[in-house]
């Protein structure tokens, strides 16, 4: 499904997350995390794929709830 959602390997990612990898003749799809700031990676097959954003995430170091002093470690 391409449009808004749908990124190609070599883009920058613009929102860290869990994206769907999906191949373009349909067969098959897997998740992966990636990162802003990074480039969507090429697929090891080297058979056209897209990438769709599922779900967001923040960076701990980003979040708003653990700035500063707030953020401890286990």
């Amino acid at each position: 499904m391409a449009g808004d959602n749908s990124f190609k390997s070599g883009e920058i990612v613009k929102t860290s997350g869990i994206y769907s990898v999906v191949y373009d003749d349909g067969k098959g799809t897997f998740e992966v995390t990636c990162v802003e700031g990074e480039r969507f990676p090429p697929t090891r097959s080297g058979k056209g794929a897209h990438y769709e954003l599922k779900y967001a995430a923040t960076h701990s170091h980003r979040h708003s709830e653990l700035k500063g002093s707030e953020a401890r470690t286990a």
